[in-house]
């Protein structure tokens, strides 16, 4: 009895060692540009959920940014930066620079009449929906 006291002891011990070294998960802010609606939000969020490795992550169309949380240290943010891009927008790790002088950003809403409620949703979907169909271009 004395014995196997003596070995949960140890092991409960050694397990909280092990926890109590354990990583704290990192987290990775990205810029993110092109973004102009509440359905952009979801398409980079999905993007960057579906990178293997990610355990967390918070987009925010005011700022234009999203933050990611990383279960893996293995994650590299270019990973990050081409799950965005391959959803239609443009992003790097770190904050968003200032615009170059007369550069437009161009999201998925470009005209004013896009800003009306629903239709920016809808065009984002058509745009999506055209970007998957092949060209016919060898």
């Amino acid at each position: 009895m004395i014995r196997f006291t003596a070995v949960l002891l140890m092991t409960i011990v050694i397990v909280g060692l092990v926890s109590a070294q354990a990583p704290t998960p990192e987290t990775v802010k990205l810029a993110i540009s092109g973004m102009s609606c509440n359905s952009c939000v979801t398409k980079v969020d999905k993007a960057l959920r579906d990178v293997k490795g990610v355990k967390d992550v918070k987009v925010d169309l005011k700022s234009e940014s999203a933050e990611v949380v990383l279960a893996s240290a293995s994650v590299k943010s270019d990973a990050l930066v081409k799950a965005v891009v391959k959803a239609g927008f443009k992003a790097h790790v770190g904050k968003k620079p200032a615009a170059a002088k007369g550069e437009k950003e161009e999201g998925c809403c470009p005209e004013e009449d896009g800003k009306k409620e629903g239709a920016c949703d809808r065009k984002c979907e058509q745009e999506a929906k055209d970007k998957k169909k092949p060209t016919g271009k060898s």
